[in-house]
C-alpha cells in the first residue's frame, strides 16, 4: 500500500475500497497501515483512520459492553476518537489496531462511567458532555479558534457551522448539500483532529 503523502483522493478511495471490500484480514491491513502511517506523523492517515473508525463504528462493540446508554455510548465514541487523534503517535504495530483501538475504547468507557458514578446526575440536556466541551471552547477562546482554522476544509466549514454558528445537523446537511450522518462523521473527525491540536481540554 502506498504511502498518504500528498491526501491523494485516488489513494484515499482505493484504500476504503479495500478496508470495505476486503476480508477480515485486508481490513486490518489497512487499518494497520493507516495507524503506522499517523503514527509516523501523516495527517493524511490519520484523517482516514478516523475517518473510517467513525463511519464503520468500529469502537463501538468494545464500548457497548461496557456502555448501555445509548446517549452516553454515543459520547464516548467521540472521546474514543479524540483519544485515537491524540495517542496514535504511540501505536507501534506490536498488535493489531484494532486490538489497540479496542483496549482505548475499554479503558475509556470504564473512565467515563468512573466519572458519571462520582459526579451529579446528568439529564438528557447535559448529557453531550464532550460536544460542550470542545464547541464551547471553539466559541470562547482565540486559541481554539485559531486551530480550527488550521482544519483541512472539509473538516472546518461543519465545526464552523455547527460550534459557532450553532446550526443544526439538518441545517447544516442542507447547507453543505449532504446527509446528516455524513455531516455528523465530519463533525466527529473535525473535532477530534481539533481536540489533538490542542492542550487537554478542561470540562465546561
Amino acid at each position: 500500500m502506498g504511502q498518504l503523502s500528498t491526501g491523494s483522493a485516488k489513494a484515499e478511495a482505493r484504500l476504503i475500497a479495500m478496508f470495505a471490500n476486503g476480508d477480515d484480514q485486508v481490513a486490518d491491513n489497512v487499518l494497520n497501515h493507516l495507524a503506522l502511517s499517523a503514527s509516523g506523523g501523516n495527517p493524511y492517515a490519520l484523517e482516514l483512520l478516523l475517518g473510517l473508525v467513525t463511519d464503520y463504528r468500529l469502537a463501538a462493540p468494545a464500548i457497548a459492553r461496557h456502555v448501555r446508554d445509548s446517549i452516553l455510548a454515543e459520547e464516548v465514541e467521540q472521546e474514543v476518537l479524540i483519544a485515537v487523534a491524540r495517542s496514535v503517535h504511540r501505536y507501534r504495530g506490536d498488535a493489531k489496531f484494532t486490538t489497540w483501538l479496542w483496549s482505548l475504547a475499554r479503558n475509556t468507557a470504564v473512565s467515563e462511567l468512573r466519572r458519571q458514578r462520582s459526579s451529579a446526575t446528568m439529564d438528557e440536556e447535559t448529557a453531550a458532555w464532550t460536544q460542550r466541551r470542545v464547541s464551547s471552547l471553539v466559541a470562547e477562546r482565540d486559541m481554539v479558534r485559531e486551530a480550527v482554522y488550521s482544519l483541512p476544509p472539509v473538516f472546518r466549514e461543519t465545526v464552523l457551522l455547527r460550534d459557532v454558528e450553532r446550526l443544526s445537523y439538518s441545517e447544516i446537511a442542507e447547507r453543505q448539500g449532504l446527509a446528516i450522518n455524513t455531516v455528523r462523521s465530519r463533525l466527529s473527525r473535525g473535532r477530534a483532529l481539533l481536540a489533538a491540536s490542542l492542550p487537554e481540554l478542561p470540562y465546561p
